[in-house]
């Protein structure tokens, strides 16, 4: 019995999301689509694969087992197509990279001018996505390269169907007032002494929220956040302004013009791993690894 690809890869979404609302509506299209080719994929494997619980799912034995083996089978496919593309010497195409704002500025910029000097048959297409966004869109082939990244207080959980490799870690970083700091200029800063001040975090990046408010538990205190934002032009304008104090990662200041002062934190490691992910299988893809190239050296440290 020969299994369709494109039925194992939505049982494969379904063991990711865990609904078929959330399946259908991470792969376009209906539920009611999603179903029927769920249906027909059971009838193919001729066995049960889902159990109706509710109004969720339970994916039997059967389909766990169908989902590992299929996490193997794509990645064969990934590696058959890049081994195909490696028989020509030329590198070539179309590559869609997928990145987080402040990794745009500082490493798909000079990455994608780079790949556009050395291969001129190469063309790189940039979209802004957060990094959940960026994983999903790998594994359903919505982008082949993205820019991820994770905090060392919240790792993400690994994904079978994703490969990544680290480009650098950085620090965490407090945002400080320009004439308000009670560390010495340059000396770390503990987030004791930062307790009474008022916090700005961010809108939307749940992460960076929850690393900050962990960060500040573990130093014996519950941040006051008076102003939330999503734009960080913004919230170093509220700090510079006085309003308040921050935790940002030191990449993200340095496109920016301000005056504030950036205290490495004392007593505690915060950090964030900005790492270029593809999909399991795609790494030898001539094109892939152009851009993963590119990427690499845009993230080196400058040569003293």
């Amino acid at each position: 019995m020969v299994y369709e690809v494109r039925r194992l890869r939505l049982l494969r979404e379904l063991a990711s999301h865990g609904t078929i609302a959330a399946t259908a509506e991470a792969c376009s299209l209906t539920p009611s689509a999603v179903s029927q080719q769920l249906s027909l994929l059971e009838r193919e494997v001729g066995t049960a694969l889902l159990v109706r619980e509710g109004r969720g799912v339970i994916l039997t034995e059967a389909a766990r087992v169908l989902v590992a083996s299929t996490e193997r089978v794509l990645a064969e496919l990934e590696r058959a197509r890049a081994d195909v593309s490696a028989l020509t010497s030329t590198v070539r195409g179309t590559v869609r990279l997928s990145s987080f704002p402040s990794a745009a500025v500082a490493l798909a910029a000079p990455a994608i001018a780079a790949c556009r000097a050395a291969h001129p048959d190469l063309r790189v297409l940039l979209d802004e996505r957060e990094p959940e966004e960026s994983v999903r869109g790998l594994r359903q082939h919505a982008c082949d390269v993205a820019l991820v990244y994770e905090y060392n207080l919240l790792p993400r959980l690994p994904d079978d169907g994703v490969r990544l490799r680290t480009l650098l870690r950085e620090p965490l970083v407090t945002a400080l007032p320009p004439d308000e700091s009670p560390a010495p200029e340059g000396a770390p800063l503990a987030l004791a002494d930062l307790r009474e001040k008022p916090w700005i975090a961010p809108h939307s990046d749940n992460a960076l929220r929850t690393v900050l408010e962990r960060a500040c538990q573990q130093a014996g205190f519950e941040p006051r956040l008076d102003y939330t934002s999503d734009d960080y032009t913004v919230i170093l304008s509220l700090v510079e302004a006085g309003l308040g104090v921050s935790l940002i990662p030191r990449l993200v200041a340095g496109p920016l013009s301000t005056d504030v002062r950036l205290c490495e934190v004392a007593g505690l490691r915060l950090t964030r791993t900005i790492s270029v992910a593809v999909r399991a299988g795609a790494a030898r893809d001539p094109a892939i690894a152009a851009v993963t190239a590119a990427l690499t050296d845009a993230a080196a440290p400058p040569a003293p």
